[in-house]
């Protein structure tokens, strides 16, 4: 089916604007501005919001600033064909590598890389044990709230609303805490009451 006229010249345009925006490219780039700015610049010059991450990451893909998804694929899969991924060190080893030999890849996506890699080949994969904690639980104002109570379970109203708000010797407290000034005595109340029976 031919295409409408109006079709032909909105390509005709685009063709046109695409120049604009990548010479609007390039000149951010030897500015050295960050990405977000680079995509002003772009819009500016004709690029629209839908497609300027499109055309900002062909164009850097062209430039040689970063490599495209298939090319990484490829460098990861030639990378680790010949390695382990089973032991913390193997891992760390692997992904030291994937930093190494795939440009703009940091530690964090390396690692992500490695397991992709592994899951897909069926190989084993080191994998971080969950943490056990310290066991001294948490650390907040609430926190140390319930434990205030618990080792108090007999203290006033009075007392409770010193601890919350910092007064009367009771260490100092935070704007948003003492805020909660109603929600830190429920608490109180519903110990009082039950310590009443």
């Amino acid at each position: 089916m031919p295409k409408a006229k109006d079709e032909v010249q909105d390509e005709v345009q685009g063709e046109v604007e695409t120049d604009q925006v990548l010479d609007a490219f390039n000149d951010a780039i030897e500015q050295g501005l960050p990405e977000d700015e680079v995509k002003l610049k772009m819009i500016s010059a004709g690029a629209t919001f839908k497609n300027v991450a499109r055309l900002f990451n062909k164009y850097s893909i062209d430039a040689g600033l970063t490599i495209s998804a298939a090319d990484r694929k490829t460098a990861v899969a030639n990378c680790l064909s010949d390695m382990v991924f089973d032991t913390e060190e193997s891992f760390e080893a692997a992904v030291a590598a994937v930093v190494e030999s795939v440009a703009n890849t940091n530690e964090k996506s390396a690692a992500s890389l490695v397991r992709a890699f592994a899951k897909k080949a069926e190989l084993d994969c080191f994998k971080k044990a969950k943490g056990t904690g310290t066991g001294s639980g948490r650390s907040g104002f609430a926190s140390g709230f319930y434990r205030y109570l618990i080792a108090n379970p007999s203290c006033t109203k009075e007392e409770a609303t010193a601890y919350v708000m910092g007064t009367d010797g009771c260490a100092e407290t935070s704007a948003n805490t003492q805020r909660h000034l109603s929600h830190y005595l429920s608490i109180w109340n519903m110990v009082d009451t039950i310590r009443k029976g």
